[in-house]
């Protein structure tokens, strides 16, 4: 196979998952992959990223005093996110407490 295919391939396959509006959700998930070095170690460890619906990141938190801190860091987040994704991504965050989830 030659170099030339493979490019082809690659775009193609770009083409493919932009016409599908997978392109996005695929960044998004990307991101979610290497959460502790986009949001940082004390951020990564009290909380767990869930899904990620209509631009919205959903996310598990350890307590209602980090839901309250991650909501005054909503948009220092966001820009973290969608620097990573190198476009915009995510557009809102969504807490869910559930401690149980967590090693205490």
């Amino acid at each position: 196979m030659k170099r030339r295919d493979i490019a082809s391939f690659r775009e193609a396959l770009e083409d493919f998952f932009k016409e599908k509006r997978w392109d996005k959700k695929i960044k998004g998930y990307q991101v979610i992959n290497c959460w502790e070095e986009v949001v940082g170690e004390e951020i990564a460890q009290n909380t767990q990223p869930i899904k990620i619906q209509d631009q919205i990141l959903f996310l598990r938190v350890k307590s209602s005093v980090w839901a309250n801190e991650l909501n005054l860091r909503r948009g220092e987040i966001i820009n973290k996110i969608n620097l990573k994704a190198k476009e915009q991504i995510i557009f809102d965050l969504r807490f869910r407490v559930q401690p149980s989830y967590f090693n205490t």
